[in-house]
């Protein structure tokens, strides 16, 4: 195993795994790690549109919502673009930064290359957070290796207020 942690954070839909993650970077210091987060730029959840934004201000489109099927991912990925741009995003690792990824879900499973970037980085030096939907977690899991996560936890009521600081006792601060 890498000496640099790759820690995974899991949960259900508003468990607080993003104010989890961004109190998580507050204690580390890590104002503008490698990757990126989702969102839906002030809208609510099942927005029009969805965007990543890497941490340092970069915001893209990723995807647009489209009519869905039952049990279908209801967002049409911009493959090319996401692809291009989100892995460049997790490149940062490569100089030694840190890497924050908030959040990986179904969508990103389907982008081509995309997957293989995620565990490519899970293999490196770099230490690794990364926020994943519990819907998905088993196959990015699957994807990233199991044995390349240093630590998985998942965000609940009971232990989201203690987790910035486990979390952050994990990277060793």
């Amino acid at each position: 195993m890498d000496s640099s942690p790759k820690i995974v954070l899991s949960g259900e839909i508003g468990s607080g795994k993003s104010t989890v993650v961004r109190a998580a970077m507050r204690r580390l210091g890590w104002e503008q790690p490698g990757g990126f987060f989702t969102h839906w730029d002030g809208a609510g959840r099942g927005a029009q549109h969805l965007y990543f934004e890497t941490w340092d201000g970069e915001r893209h489109l990723m995807a647009r919502r489209m009519p869905a099927a039952p049990d279908a991912v209801p967002y049409e990925l911009d493959g090319a673009n996401f692809v291009r741009l989100a892995v460049a995003s997790l490149a940062e690792a490569a100089a030694g930064r840190p890497v924050v990824i908030d959040e990986l879900g179904l969508i990103e499973l389907d982008a081509a290359g995309f997957p293989e970037a995620v565990a490519r980085l899970f293999r490196g030096d770099a230490p690794v957070l990364a926020v994943i939907q519990q819907r998905a977690l088993d196959r990015w899991l699957e994807a990233i290796g199991r044995a390349r996560v240093t630590r998985r936890v998942d965000a609940t009521p009971a232990n989201r207020d203690a987790l910035p600081a486990q979390i952050a006792g994990w990277f060793g601060a």
